[in-house]
């Protein structure tokens, strides 16, 4: 009987712990998640600075603001890969910290070419963030809770776009971008180092009750789950969606909509940056909406999916030029709506989970997040290249130059909702938990 008290004791106590350090890991995947989706968009206001300090052109503005995404995307492959097999824990813990020391580059650059290695090693930190959160998600809770979940982390992530717009036009102000960066820096890696401790491995061959775990099933090899993934319709049809709907979202956020706002409209940096808010207002209501709908309401997710990035398709049409808007008023409601119809875009990740195994969760999810991130890359140099091409020879980039960039997104938008709208779905029905609530 001792013994199977104390047996029982150690069983409890072992529980206690894993519970202690669940309660932890959300906040801390949160934090990250939120500094990724700063990183992402702090261009945006500080351009002017940027612009006159590297003394950058249109292009040269845009290539600043893609590195992030063209190394974020390119290791979100291996990345999958790496959180399938080795897990989530160390994974995060690394590369947070290798996003760390690309902020601190960042801040020190004495040129244009460093501040460009300075954000491709933000990009390839921060790789790790949304990825290494779902697959957590994936394989330590219920899958009726994943779209919640991930609806609730995007809407706390979207803290970060709301912090890179006033209040990164305030802070600047007082300390100048690069101390911001240092401070970041600091943040960053913090975190990282907290990270190991709070995360569990959900990737552990067996759980403490001698059950194997859902994740630690026999993987199947790369080669055969690369071309599991590569020969299905809807994973591209998937992926076509996430590159058009986030790509065009992150880059008019990202960059081209502080330009326009404060060199066409004539409004200052304060204002802009209010205007600039409203779109990740808009993304921290659409988002936790999205997921909420799709597992509780209509218990589907790719109908809903579809529905939220339609809106945000035709909220794109009055900044094609074909209807005059002057006031911030309008401008505000206008973004407000466009941050809460791309929240929508985030079903993409429970869309292409629903149709895989899940010992291959980290390997899909992270393949639409190849599309997602390339998208951002190439929407920041493509519109960038349509303003000037659309300029010609005049320097003052004119607002046709940016009504056409903006109805080359439109356009994109509609062929990629087209393309999706035939892709296979996989309803979400109220099954027996097939897994531990924990962490």
């Amino acid at each position: 009987m001792c013994g199977e008290d104390f047996g029982l004791r150690v069983i409890l106590k072992q529980e206690m712990r894993k519970e202690a350090k669940s309660l932890l890991a959300f906040p801390v995947l949160a934090a990250l998640f939120t500094l990724s989706m700063f990183y992402r968009v702090t261009n945006a206001v500080m351009a002017p600075d940027l612009t006159r300090e590297f003394n950058l052109d249109p292009q040269g503005l845009g290539l600043l603001g893609s590195a992030f995404f063209y190394v974020f995307a390119v290791l979100q492959i291996p990345m999958g890969i790496l959180l399938d097999r080795v897990g989530p824990r160390r994974v995060i813990c690394f590369f947070s910290l290798v996003g760390a020391a690309g902020a601190l580059l960042f801040a020190c650059a004495g040129s244009f070419s460093v501040a460009l290695a300075g954000r491709a090693l933000i990009g390839a930190g921060m790789a790790s963030a949304l990825m290494g959160a779902l697959k957590v998600f994936a394989t330590g809770y219920s899958p009726q809770r994943f779209s919640t979940l991930s609806g609730s982390l995007m809407s706390i992530g979207t803290l970060g776009n709301f912090l890179a717009t006033t209040p990164l036009v305030y802070v600047n102000s007082l300390i100048g971008w690069r101390v911001t960066f240092v401070v970041c820096a600091l943040i960053t890696a913090m975190l990282a180092l907290v990270s190991l401790f709070v995360i569990n491995d959900t990737n552990a061959s067996t759980e403490e009750h001698g059950r194997q775990a859902p994740s630690a099933q026999r993987p199947t090899s790369v080669l055969k789950t690369s071309h599991q993934v590569l020969a299905s319709l809807s994973f591209w049809q998937i992926g076509a969606i996430a590159f058009f709907r986030y790509g065009t979202f992150v880059a008019l956020q990202g960059i081209w909509f502080g330009p326009y706002l404060m060199f066409i409209k004539g409004f200052n940096a304060i204002t802009t940056g209010n205007i600039l808010m409203m779109l990740a207002f808009g993304m921290i209501m659409g988002s936790p909406v999205a997921g909420y709908l799709a597992d509780r309401v209509f218990r589907a997710t790719k109908p809903v999916a579809l529905a939220g990035i339609g809106c945000y398709a035709l909220c794109l049409v009055p900044l094609t030029g074909i209807m005059r808007i002057q006031s911030p008023v309008a401008y505000s409601v206008l973004f407000l709506l466009i941050g809460f119809a791309s929240g929508f875009g985030m079903l993409a990740y429970s869309h292409i989970k629903e149709l895989f195994p899940l010992t291959m969760s980290g390997t899909v999810i992270a393949g639409i997040n190849f599309f997602v991130m390339v998208g951002g890359a190439l929407f920041m140099q493509i519109i960038g290249v349509i303003i000037s091409l659309a300029s010609g020879a005049r320097k003052d980039y004119p607002p046709e130059a940016y009504h056409l960039a903006f109805l080359v997104c439109f356009v994109g938008m509609t062929a990629s909702l087209i393309f999706y709208g035939f892709s296979k779905q996989k309803y979400n029905r109220p099954e027996t938990k097939l897994q531990s609530d924990e962490l």
